[in-house]
């Protein structure tokens, strides 16, 4: 396996970090304010955050890794960080929080509000966006 590959994956971790620490915010400071007043935005916000903490993280990374890597081993490292967090996702949400699997489901859902979908497309479009900013 490509050391990129081996590195990349071993980054998911800082990503899934990042992540948390975006929902810790999130829980403990807007949401409790803008849940009554706006609904559902503590989320929406939170996402938009995320993917430009993401994006941040995943440049960082990219400058790191100094052009060890194809548009292709871009595109494939950012499939398999869909994949990692799908699984962590389905399995945080249906063992520890309980939900069904319908309700996991259901935060996909891009036409009611929820934007966790652009959150994991931010994850393959983020290096090739990275890689070209670094390349200008």
């Amino acid at each position: 396996m490509k050391r990129f590959f081996i590195k990349g994956i071993l980054f998911w971790f800082v990503l899934l970090i990042l992540a948390i620490l975006n929902a810790v915010v999130r829980e403990a400071t807007y949401k409790p304010i803008l849940e009554p007043l706006i609904g559902n935005w503590a989320h929406q916000i939170s996402s938009v955050i995320g993917i430009l903490i993401f994006f941040i993280a995943i440049l960082i990374f990219i400058k790191s890794v100094k052009k060890d890597y194809s548009k292709k081993d871009l595109i494939i490292i950012g499939i398999i960080w869909i994949v990692m967090t799908i699984i962590f996702e389905v399995f945080m949400n249906v063992y520890i929080r309980n939900l069904s699997l319908i309700e996991v489901v259901e935060t996909y859902y891009f036409w009611r509000g929820e934007l966790w979908i652009f959150v994991l497309l931010s994850l393959v479009i983020s290096p090739l966006v990275a890689d070209r900013w670094i390349r200008k």
